[in-house]
């Protein structure tokens, strides 16, 4: 079921937006390639970086077919480089309720430059923009300081720790 259909563009100052496609996956492998923190997004038994990178392709085109939000290509305006992925996801059920999400990954390439940040910001942007919903999430590993951080610049408040993809999280969340 639809819940929200992107409306583009979406941009921010270094950033453009897209849906990710199956040419993505090539570029995508270097976010799975000597990347320490992959449990912080549930990859706990890593596949090469190609099969990591077709699942994380394919679920995000599935997640777009099937509720018309999922996580997006974040590209430099400059270059056109894919260096991140962000976007919103529908979660069924999140202590028993169901929500929208923003998720943010950058390559380690970029790591430490500002784009996570810049990202979720510009999703929450967008998602009051569009009115999607009154509040909004996210889930983030409770050893992922950095991620929190993210969030925390985001004007997110850090709620409950629960178990999610079997690994304790906080989740966040910022009501409009």
């Amino acid at each position: 079921m639809t819940r929200h259909q992107y409306q583009f563009p979406i941009e921010s100052e270094r950033i453009s937006f897209r849906l990710l496609t199956p040419s993505d996956k090539e570029a995508w492998k270097a976010f799975f390639t000597d990347n320490p923190h992959l449990h912080f997004v549930g990859v706990t038994n890593p596949k090469s970086p190609e099969e990591e990178s077709q699942i994380w392709v394919e679920r995000q085109m599935k997640r777009y077919g099937e509720t018309g939000v999922g996580i997006l290509a974040a590209c430099l305006k400059e270059t056109g480089e894919l260096i991140g992925n962000a976007g919103i996801i529908w979660r069924d059920d999140i202590l028993g309720k169901e929500r929208y999400e923003i998720g943010y990954s950058v390559t380690p390439q970029y790591w430490n430059q500002g784009f996570a940040s810049e990202m979720a910001i510009r999703l929450k942007e967008y998602f009051q923009e569009h009115q999607i919903d009154s509040s909004v999430i996210s889930i983030i590993h409770v050893d992922n300081i950095g991620s929190q951080k993210v969030a925390e610049k985001n004007g997110m408040s850090r709620g409950p720790q629960f178990e999610f993809l079997d690994s304790p999280c906080y989740l966040y969340e910022y009501h409009f």
